[in-house]
């Protein structure tokens, strides 16, 4: 089973992109039982996921505002975006290289 804690990059920014309401439960979910929190020790499972989350070189998630989704959106090579439902069905192709993903 992959985790969440595999995709820390002290590096690079590390964006996690869930595309609907089932995936973004599942990753607040796999967060908390990782022991993954939110920077104020916030459990992830006390505040609703965003269709994009960061996960910080510390360990811990946060919301992504205005800029961070500028970064999502180009081709930073500063910034790694996984795609939460591949990466957790096991497929190769979970981290995102082009453009913005649309919902599914």
């Amino acid at each position: 089973m992959r985790k969440i804690r595999n995709l820390i990059n002290p590096e690079k920014k590390v964006y996690i992109y869930l595309p609907n309401d089932t995936i973004r439960h599942q990753f607040m979910s796999d967060a908390q039982n990782e022991g993954i929190t939110y920077s104020d020790d916030v459990k992830p499972t006390e505040r609703l996921a965003d269709e994009i989350m960061a996960l910080q070189a510390d360990g811990t998630i946060c919301f992504v505002g205005a800029v961070g989704r500028i970064c999502f959106q180009s081709n930073a090579d500063n910034a790694v975006r996984i795609d939460y439902e591949k990466y957790i069905n096991g497929g190769d192709d979970y981290i995102i290289h082009t453009h913005f993903p649309k919902n599914s």
